[in-house]
């Protein structure tokens, strides 16, 4: 059988077939279903909004893990299983430009008007298309064993010899996306003139022991050592310093690091919009946001979001020092290119 690309994301999304939720989990006839990726990001669902929400308003919200909500939600359009999930920003964009989310007013989703604009999935005629309750960052995990935290003080750093066979690297997919990204605004361009990423992309690439194929391994890399640094998320060093291993550290290169936004959205067509769009509100507030950071490390969407001491301590820096250092791309150019960028940097892998 040819493996079409719709092939592909039924297949993904056959990993959870309705016949293994309850009887009652389907949307409109039960609880709030909630698709989650999972790693802890389902735990930090759980304890950080939807129990809470639970208590404070009576409805139950089941937190569902799968591999890939983007691939659920293109794999049931038309009949929703899910009331909401998380997406990349990326994903999201992809599924508001091919009509598969339900779209809110602002008068619907009013926690919205203390979440910066910027951060903001929008339709072309001004419609609210998820909300985004946090954001991690892209920067440079390093492993304070095999190096110094000021040796990597420069994304150009990645592409010094002195590194070779020591630098980790993840897919194409994923480089296209946020290392060529940030690589490109360190070399002083940016998301649309990315020669200069391109260039410092293949110094890295040059120095790399392997592309790692998921999360986990990159986490095994860093922690065992295997690699002396790599780019990587802020919210994943978090996990594995709260387990313990606190000599994985999370640099912010002087050219800063990438804003990486997640969205909510909810499925076009989804049962009990009135019930989706409270819940969405829920999550686009302070409050559970504040406990997301303290359980996992993301940055709070909402202005009022409060970081303790604590907090503070772990992040290196408070909630607004640390936005200024990020960099928020235009990621509907980003996602729009992505298929042609993807080709070129494996291209480029190959030759080298």
């Amino acid at each position: 059988m040819k493996l079409t690309r719709r092939t592909l994301i039924q297949a993904a999304a056959a990993a959870v077939p309705l016949a293994t939720l309850p009887r009652f989990a389907r949307a409109g006839e039960g609880p709030i279903l909630h698709a989650s990726w999972g790693g802890g990001v389902g735990d930090t669902w759980q304890k950080a909004f939807a129990t809470p929400y639970q208590t404070e308003t009576g409805t139950d919200v089941r937190i569902v893990e799968i591999p890939n909500p983007e691939a659920q939600f293109r794999a049931q359009a038309g009949a929703p299983q899910y009331h909401s999930g998380i997406c990349t920003y990326v994903q999201a964009n992809n599924l508001m430009r091919d009509g598969l989310v339900e779209t809110f007013d602002l008068e619907e989703l009013p926690e919205m008007q203390n979440i910066d604009k910027k951060y903001w999935l929008t339709t072309p005629d001004g419609k609210l298309a998820g909300v985004t309750p946090y954001f991690a960052y892209y920067g440079i995990g390093m492993n304070a064993n095999e190096a110094k935290v000021e040796d990597f003080s420069s994304w150009k750093n990645l592409a010094d010899p002195e590194w070779k066979g020591r630098i980790g690297l993840t897919r194409p997919i994923y480089l296209s996306t946020y290392d060529l990204t940030i690589m490109s605004k360190a070399m002083g361009g940016d998301e649309f003139h990315i020669d200069g990423g391109m260039e410092l992309l293949k110094g890295t690439a040059k120095n790399m022991l392997s592309v790692a194929s998921s999360l986990a391994q990159q986490n095994a890399m860093l922690e065992r050592g295997e690699v002396a640094a790599m780019p990587f998320y802020s919210v994943r060093v978090w996990s594995l310093n709260e387990a313990g291993a606190d000599y994985v550290r999370i640099v912010l290169p002087d050219e800063g690091a990438l804003l990486l936004p997640y969205v909510i959205v909810a499925p076009k067509g989804v049962a009990d919009r009135d019930m989706v769009a409270k819940w969405l509100n829920y999550i686009a507030s302070a409050a559970p946001q504040e406990r997301g950071v303290a359980l996992s490390g993301y940055i709070p969407g909402n202005i009022n979001a409060k970081a303790t001491d604590e907090i503070v301590r772990k992040l290196g820096m408070p909630f607004d020092e640390l936005r200024a250092k990020l960099y928020q791309p235009d990621w509907d150019f980003i996602a729009r290119h992505q298929k042609e960028r993807v080709d070129a940097i494996e291209k480029m892998m190959a030759e080298l």
